[in-house]
């Protein structure tokens, strides 16, 4: 599992510096003609280079993103090529491919509706995908289906539909599919009095582009379909689309779906928008031949990116400008705008497609604008801005993110069959996007319907052969197998030492933060008092037997211990130490909690108690302190693995290889394998930033947000009171509602958290917990780790007996054992739905508890956008 995600990264990063390359080769030459350009206004050439700049960096992002989407990246790629180098080409050299010309204010116009449509395009496409994988990530499969009876019908009887319509269509055609385009655009309009042979027509080509691709996505995927049918269909697709009739977009269409799908469990599939990049600007325009109409190329030839991107196979841009200068000028005596926004959906309806004939927006725009030639098709692009002005690009645009973001996204977690909305539809769609950018949505809506309608066909029968689903929150029955271990965190802080008689006073534990806690409001259990176990004293070893014996009893695995150690310094280690010298026979790891000590209890440099330094000695040494605990039998491994977590893996030292150094000192003492794990107590942090295995998460870290912001008033509030106030409830929905992130990250719990007890009036508090919601949260994150990751996984708990953070497992006097037997695999009895707290008045505490989540909320979306633009500047 490791191996394969850092061969994952390595071809991430190869495809990144391909993409580079690509971009930096093509965008410096074009900008600089550009830019020296005499012809132009400033604002013409900066919106210029800037549309090239920003799809080219947008491209980047796409391909070596970790759920990679074929769709999105040629989108990216398109815009690229054909609204930015065609662009910055044809205006450098002041000729366009039909030679017209036009002004500034024309282009500058032209030039606002690609930002905007591009702008709607990224905006709603990604709310669409955080939307759909939020979803996603709360609906798993709790066992994978073993076969997919009604999904091989449904594909089978598509593909068998397809080979009968095609034989049929080419037997009607006969030789005229291998004369050239006249010959078989004449054929056509023949048959034309055969009843239904458009019909046939378009499901031949369509099924060409669409069903050979589906097919091979779903036998990839698990799906018993006949491998004959498969290839018998990819054979009579080649027929169906081969170049002689005379159209590249067809052919290039069903090659690159069918290819993509081959390619699609390979990372070299990251590198097919470059290809076709690489093929647009070089090849392109000398691959029409075998036309027979006195147009199109002779031979296949190379030419430079400046001799191809003025010729009439980039029109796009030059149709854009043409659309701009008759927008809202179109003459009575021809379609208006209206007519042309219905004709694409009318032209593929059999009783009305005869009274759409002609009503096209290229020949229309083509006519008024004094063109020679009015075969010519007009980009989306102009196509929304000629039908309905900036709300019609506003919309067409809009439901193009609308698709991308569905088409991004992962339709189940961890299911080996996805659904409609990633693989099944994204070939398809990405192939017919050259068509529907550079082309019309006259000529290709009916394609892109056909290719949803089978997507979704496909997905319908997907899920009557899916096993149950578990939804966030929802009970799981989980495979013994499949059982991942549950690890709860374990703080040490339960005996006095000498460090804290001298920082906090004689005799100081952490009781004593628990019992002088005040309640903040109406309902707020403080102070917290321990039952059965009492306020033990942890130098006991006895006390650790009976809390190993509560956690066995109750399905805990394993514990976390918190290991102190600062440049030499070992503190609270006596716990430890007694657990590994008599302690109880039961599991467990140790987390380094490598951060500073200060009197604000949260890692920060304020009041510094003890500082966690670093040298060039520190990785070597604080290894060498974990290997007494790493050589005892009972530490926890993870296939051979030994775990090891480092709590803020952020602030070791980029310039020291600590993953690396600790991998070869356990190798020379003969300890095994490690498995380095980062808690995710930095929302930004992933295994590859730091060389770890893996990232755990560590709620409720990276969630003080105004979206998990408890909404109403507690009643009677502290006036004093400066800190949060959240919900519970939300932050199990925000968990749970997780994605994948594409790298390993192990689902992390919290039965509760309230660090009144520490931070008193400036505390954040998470009301309305109950063993209810928690079982609901453990439920999930066990089944989602189950199915991803089978025994393999790890579920960790924060916490064991974090008393002053208000986390804890153990038994207290307000809910006994009650998030204890929430935490069993099975239960005896339904776990306790504790009452929400009292609602009172608005209040001055209440209001900046409010703000204070609105401020997290921008603060993540800063560190959001921080991770994208150092995404795309470092790769």
């Amino acid at each position: 599992m490791i191996r394969t995600f850092i061969v994952r990264e390595k071809r991430r990063a190869f495809a990144a510096t391909v993409y580079v390359a690509l971009v930096l080769v093509t965008f410096i030459p074009a900008s600089v003609a550009l830019a020296l350009s005499p012809d132009w206004s400033f604002a013409v050439k900066t919106l210029s280079i800037a549309i090239t700049a920003g799809s080219g960096a947008l491209l980047i992002r796409a391909a070596i993103d970790s759920v990679f989407s074929a769709t999105w990246a040629i989108f990216w790629m398109w815009v690229y090529v054909f609204l930015g180098l065609a662009q910055s080409y044809q205006l450098a050299a002041n000729r366009f491919p039909w030679g017209a010309t036009f002004s500034s204010e024309t282009v500058v116009e032209a030039q606002l509706v690609i930002v905007f449509g591009c702008a709607v395009t990224l905006a709603v496409s990604n709310f669409a995908l955080h939307k759909k994988t939020a979803r996603a990530a709360a609906t798993i499969y709790v066992q994978r289906p073993k076969s997919y009876p009604h999904t091989a019908r449904v594909v089978s009887v598509a593909l068998f539909a397809f080979l009968l319509v095609s034989v049929l269509f080419i037997v009607i055609t006969g030789d005229s599919l291998f004369a050239g385009k006249a010959e078989f655009q004449n054929k056509l309009v023949q048959n034309g009095d055969i009843p239904g042979s458009g019909s046939l027509f378009f499901i031949a080509t369509a099924g060409a582009i669409t069903l050979p691709a589906v097919a091979i996505v779903v036998r990839r995927n698990g799906v018993r379909i006949p491998l004959i049918l498969i290839v018998a269909a990819t054979v009579v697709a080649g027929v169906v689309t081969n170049p002689l009739t005379g159209s590249r977009f067809l052919l290039g269409s069903f090659l690159i779906a069918t290819l993509g799908a081959i390619l699609v469990r390979h990372s070299i599939l990251r590198l097919l928008p470059a290809g076709i990049a690489g093929g647009l600007i070089t090849v392109f325009p000398s691959l029409d031949l075998a036309r027979g109409d006195g147009t199109g190329s002779d031979a296949v030839v190379l030419s430079l990116p400046h001799q191809s991107l003025v010729s009439f196979d980039f029109d796009a841009i030059e149709m854009l400008f043409r659309s701009i200068s008759v927008a809202g000028h179109i003459p009575a005596n021809y379609p208006t705008p209206f007519e042309l926004m219905l004709a694409p959906i009318l032209r593929w309806l059999p009783v009305l497609s005869d009274q759409v004939q002609g009503v096209v927006s290229g020949r229309v725009v083509a006519e008024l604008t004094g063109m020679g030639y009015s075969n010519v098709s007009m980009p989306l692009w102009g196509e929304a801005n000629l039908m309905g002005g900036a709300f019609g690009v506003c919309v067409v645009f809009a439901l193009l993110g609308v698709l991308f973001g569905l088409i991004r996204a992962r339709t189940f977690v961890g299911s080996r069959l996805v659904g409609p909305t990633h693989l099944i539809v994204d070939l398809p769609v990405a192939a017919l996007l050259i068509i529907i950018l550079r082309g019309s949505l006259y000529e290709v809506l009916g394609y892109l319907i056909f290719a949803i309608a089978i997507a979704v066909a496909v997905w319908g029968a997907s899920k009557l052969d899916a096993r149950p689903l578990l939804r966030a929150g929802a009970e799981a029955s989980i495979d013994s197998s499949r059982r991942p271990k549950t690890v709860a965190f374990y703080l040490p802080q339960f005996h006095p030492i000498a460090q804290n008689d001298k920082w906090w006073g004689k005799g100081f534990t952490e009781w004593v933060n628990v019992a002088r806690a005040l309640p903040q409001f109406d309902g707020h259990d403080h102070p917290r008092r321990p039952s059965e176990l009492g306020a033990y004293d942890l130098r006991d070893v006895a006390v650790m037997h009976s809390q190993a014996e509560l956690a066995r009893e109750h399905d805990v695995d394993a514990f976390c211990f918190y290991f102190y150690w600062f440049d030499g310094q070992r503190l609270l280690e006596t716990p430890l130490d007694n657990y590994v010298e008599s302690g109880p026979d039961f599991p467990f790891c140790i987390s380094w909690a490598n951060e500073n000590w200060s009197r604000r209890w949260d890692g920060k440099d304020q009041d510094m108690l003890i500082a966690q330094n670093y040298s060039p000695t520190t990785a070597m040494e604080a290894f060498d302190s974990f290997v007494p605990y790493l050589s005892d039998p009972r530490y926890l491994r993870l296939d051979g693995a030994a775990v090891i977590m480092v709590h803020r893996a952020d602030h070791l030292p980029e310039d020291e290889p600590y993953a690396e150094i600790w991998r070869t000192r356990a190798a020379e003492l003969g300890l095994g394998p490690i498995h380095l794990i980062a808690a995710e107590t930095n929302p930004g942090i992933t295994p590859a930033s730091v060389g770890f295995d893996a990232v755990a998460e560590f709620p409720p870290v990276g969630s003080n947000t105004l979206g998990v912001a408890k909404r109403l008033p507690p009643r009677n509030l502290n006036p004093k009171f400066t800190g949060r106030i959240m919900s519970y409830p939300r932050l199990v929905r925000a968990f749970a509602r997780r994605a994948d992130p594409g790298f390993i990250r192990y689902r992390g719990v919290a039965p509760m958290w309230d660090n009144t007890a520490r931070k008193q009036a400036a505390a954040t508090i998470y009301v309305d917990s109950s063993p209810f919601h928690y079982r609901r949260w453990l439920s999930h994150a066990r089944a989602y780790e189950s199915e991803l990751r089978g025994p393999d996984g790890l579920v960790f708990v924060n916490a064991w007996n974090e008393w002053a953070e208000g986390a804890y497992l153990e038994p207290d006097e307000s809910s006994g054992r009650g998030f204890l037997e929430a935490t069993r695999l099975s239960m005896q009895k339904r776990a306790e739905h504790t009452p929400a707290i009292p609602v009172g008045r608005p209040s001055i505490g209440w209001l900046r508890s409010l703000s204070l989540a609105a401020a997290g909320t921008a603060l993540q979306a800063a560190r959001r956008s921080r991770r994208t633009i150092k995404s795309l500047t470092t790769r």
